[in-house]
């Protein structure tokens, strides 16, 4: 034969003169068993606390869209601003944002939300207007509650 099949045909047989005792054997796989649980525990929890983290931020950016978006920022007064300590600096300039009225379907979607319509409302007006998307069936229904007309849904 070969040297390979001559190392393998020692190891074997070594192997077969050492005594196994079962209680030992028994005990080394009772142990492993233990601490491929705890890891699979760990890791598991882990994924959890991070799916979990992952979901309340998802929760707390779907609230916002379903209540429409509508939030105004809060704006502070000059009288409440701290006084600039250094006025000899010059003031960066502002970045230039959208107004209001630049967003395209504001002016509908605050119509829709301040005559009393909610989300269901939404949900309604397009499955009896076939539309797919809610968010449509809002901005069409601000469109017709900013041109004087009466929407089939009495807000909820």
């Amino acid at each position: 034969m070969n040297q390979f099949d001559d190392g393998i045909r020692e190891g074997m047989a070594e192997g077969e003169r050492l005594p196994t005792d079962a209680a030992v054997v028994y005990a080394r796989v009772q142990e492993l068993s233990l601490s491929y649980r705890r890891r699979r525990r760990i890791a598991q929890s882990a994924g959890s606390a991070v799916l979990g983290v992952g979901l309340m931020a998802g929760l707390v950016q779907m609230h916002d869209f379903l209540q429409g978006g509508t939030a105004t920022p809060q704006v502070t007064s000059p009288a409440a601003r701290p006084a600039d300590p250094s006025p000899s600096k010059a003031a960066p300039a502002p970045t230039p944002s959208k107004t209001e009225e630049e967003i395209p379907g504001r002016r509908e979607l605050d119509a829709f939300f301040n005559a009393g319509y909610h989300w269901a409302e939404a949900e309604k007006l397009a499955r009896l207007w076939h539309l797919d998307d809610p968010t449509d069936a809002k901005v069409m229904a601000g469109r017709r509650l900013l041109a004087g007309e009466r929407l089939p849904i009495a807000p909820g």
